[in-house]
């Protein structure tokens, strides 16, 4: 008797999981994917749509936000409603999922910004970067350089306090010693040892590395471990000052 109750609370209990897992698909299945395409001009285009309800026009937020304080500095909506033969060549359901938002980048100060798209609390894929205003740079030296775009990184900041920099404190694996608004940690790999880069308009010298450095992953040297968790993890346009 006793091995028998044992075994319908097992079966019981199998059949309540079951349930309980067979409910959760359809929250699975209402994820909203979609990309954010171009940025060209003052236009911003991409496509959303929600698989549990593909009949229904998804509302799409797009922000733009200042990479060099990284503050937002607007948000604009508009629902994915545009057909695009594209998404139904995949058959993507009707292919009435494309979306374009017009920015007004004439009133935006000179700068790199980040742009991100978000439908239904999801961010959809291919973030964008859009610099605005003079593409030169001013070299330390004072001459002008050029400069070309190394892509969009992730950029992290590290101090000269133990838990940062492992107990080289300013020291850097080139020998310099590492200042603020100058120093970078890159993996040479990438970002050879002494390239001048510019990120968010300011020109810094490769000079250090860093363990978790790897790959497009640029870290930048601030005085004060304050500083490094205010700037915490960002996604910027990297440009190499030629």
């Amino acid at each position: 008797m006793k091995r028998l109750k044992r075994n319908q609370l097992f079966f019981g209990t199998l059949l309540m999981m079951t349930f309980l897992l067979g409910t959760a698909v359809p929250a699975l299945a209402g994820q909203t994917p979609g990309v954010l395409d171009c940025v060209e001009g003052d236009s911003v285009r991409g496509w959303a749509w929600n698989s549990s309800d593909p009949a229904t026009a998804v509302e799409v937020k797009v922000t733009v936000t200042n990479q060099a304080t990284g503050q937002t500095e607007a948000e604009y909506t508009a629902p994915a409603d545009d057909y695009r033969e594209d998404l139904v060549r995949k058959g993507t359901g009707t292919g009435n999922y494309g979306f374009e938002v017009i920015v007004p980048w004439e009133t935006y100060e000179d700068g790199s910004y980040l742009v991100e798209a978000y439908a239904s609390g999801m961010k959809l894929s291919s973030p964008k970067i859009h610099s605005v205003g003079d593409m030169q740079a001013m070299s330390s030296d004072g001459s002008a350089g050029t400069l070309r775009s190394l892509g969009v990184f992730k950029t992290t900041g590290y101090c000269p306090c133990s838990a940062c920099s492992e107990g080289w404190g300013r020291h850097t694996s080139t020998g310099a010693i590492a200042s603020a608004n100058h120093t970078i940690a890159v993996d040479p790999r990438v970002i050879p040892y002494g390239s001048k880069i510019m990120i968010n308009g300011v020109i810094y010298t490769a000079e250090d590395r860093g363990g978790a450095v790897k790959g497009n992953h640029v870290d930048i040297f601030f005085n004060t471990h304050g500083e490094t968790r205010a700037y915490g993890t960002r996604s910027a346009e990297v440009f190499l000052v030629q």
